[in-house]
């Protein structure tokens, strides 16, 4: 049963076995962290389905699902010191952020991972603001899917003005009757087909239904998709909100209006939501995950008059640029990235350790998608796919040839995507996590200005972990 799609949920969480309180979801604090912040990764309980229902057994940074908010200002240097109370070895991938490649999380190419019982310290200068978000890079689909995810916000030195700073991330669970996380155990249809699909959706880790807002007020909502592969497609009518960045990175405001806010997985979105003066009695956020047939509320905007507020009728500034490189197109070198595999798609085989094997034997190893023609043995020993020149401009093209939308997530860079299927994109975005449907063609360009090697895989973690994942090298 999908809880998110069935409209009677509530008959389902009663199934368990303990009456349904829906409490509103909290504001997260935005305190500033202190020089060095300690992150603990262990197994925790936490309420996640209901307040005083069963606790759901996770593992969770310093006991909390999401993580603990980190939040910096652009300029500042951040000190983590992770300790691992795990009984495997894990790391911290920061996702978004341009960091040198030692402190990148990814065991043996970045660090080695740190052991059970040790710790490993992250230090490096913020150099983007925007919304971000951290997660381990070891045995990452069963890491990340249980409760190991955390937002990081660099704050502009000249932030929007508005009445409230707000952050949403979203998630999804796939929890039994008992409200217990389903056992990762090499699901060989959620790695063919679209990935670990939660019957749970949360927000800022709970069974949400309702949101308090302002008369009038103007809010920042930060939008941070933290699954393991589901698609958020979200509709806020009957308000337009102004999108003002992705994936960290300002775009020149605008409305929202027919359109939803699609984030893939590891995508991120920051809108400027504009509350009416007028109370409403309905102003529903919907969810189109699986389409409108499946459509449902994630969350109710509740309207509270003890405070008000004059509405903004002005568009929101721009915010200050970030200091990515432009590429130069015009002597760029052009690579094609062919992604393939999966149910559905066709392949008819690909390379393993310089061997072509067909899908038969590849399904064998467990192995579904191929870039290239290729398929990892060990994407953290294997060869780098490509070796780029430092300070090159580049252009990839992004060809999907399977039947599912893939998130493509490259490490260490933040890229122009600069068309679609042939076209020019109607509005400039830099990202670091691009969306490609099925039989789609996206070109994105970047200046390799980051040494090191990096990761360049889906962030549908079932695919990354079964064949669609690689390396780059910039030297």
């Amino acid at each position: 049963m999908n809880w998110e799609m069935n409209p009677g949920r509530r008959k389902f969480l009663q199934s368990l076995g303990c009456c349904v309180t829906i409490e509103l979801i909290p504001n997260i604090n935005f305190a500033y962290q202190p020089k060095v912040k300690q992150l603990a990764a262990a197994p925790a309980e936490v309420p996640l389905v209901l307040e005083f229902g069963p606790a759901t057994e996770v593992w969770a940074y310093n006991g909390q699902v999401p993580g603990p908010l980190l939040r910096y200002q652009q300029g500042d240097t951040l000190r983590i010191e992770l300790e691992n109370l795990l009984e495997e070895p894990t790391t911290i991938h920061w996702h978004g952020l341009r960091v040198p490649v030692t402190m990148d999380g990814v065991p043996v190419v970045s660090q080695p991972a740190v052991p059970p019982g040790e710790k490993f310290r992250y230090e490096f200068v913020l150099e983007d603001a925007g919304t971000f978000w951290y997660h381990p890079h070891v045995s990452s689909s069963k890491q990340v899917g249980k409760g190991l995810r955390g937002v990081l916000i660099v704050d502009e030195k000249v932030p929007p003005e508005v009445n409230r700073d707000v952050l949403w991330v979203l998630d999804d669970w796939r929890l039994n009757q008992e409200a217990q996380i389903v056992p990762f155990s090499g699901n060989r249809h959620d790695a063919s087909h679209n990935g670990r699909m939660g019957n749970v959706v949360t927000v800022n880790g709970n069974i949400g239904e309702e949101f308090t807002v302002y008369p009038g007020e103007r809010m920042r909502l930060r939008l941070v998709n933290v699954s393991n592969a589901r698609t958020f497609s979200l509709q806020f009518k009957p308000i337009i909100p102004w999108l003002i960045a992705l994936d960290g990175h300002p775009v020149t405001p605008r409305k929202i209006d027919d359109e939803q806010v699609v984030l893939g997985a590891g995508q991120r979105a920051d809108l400027i939501v504009d509350i009416p003066e007028s109370p409403s009695e309905s102003l529903p956020v919907i969810d189109h995950s699986f389409g409108s047939e499946f459509a449902y509320e994630l969350m109710h905007l509740v309207f509270d008059s003890t405070q008000t507020y004059s509405s903004s009728v002005s568009a929101p500034a721009k915010l200050p640029a970030n200091p990515v490189p432009a590429p130069n197109l015009h002597q760029a070198i052009k690579h094609k990235m062919v992604f393939e595999g999966g149910a559905m798609g066709g392949l008819s085989g690909a390379i393993l350790n310089g061997t072509y094997l067909n899908m038969r034997e590849l399904v064998e190893r467990d192995k579904f998608w191929a870039l290239n023609g290729m398929v990892p043995d060990d994407v953290l020993t294997d060869p780098p796919i490509l070796t780029l020149k430092r300070g090159q401009s580049y252009i990839f093209e992004l060809i999907n040839r399977t039947a599912f939308e893939h998130p493509i997530h490259l490490h260490g860079h933040s890229v122009f995507v600069i068309s679609a299927n042939e076209l020019p994109v109607e509005f400039p975005m830099i990202r670091d996590t691009i969306l490609i449907a099925p039989n789609e063609k996206q070109e994105i360009a970047f200046v390799a200005d980051n040494p090191g090697i990096w990761m360049f895989h889906c962030h549908v973690l079932e695919h990354q972990e079964t064949g669609m994942t690689s390396m780059i090298a910039v030297i």
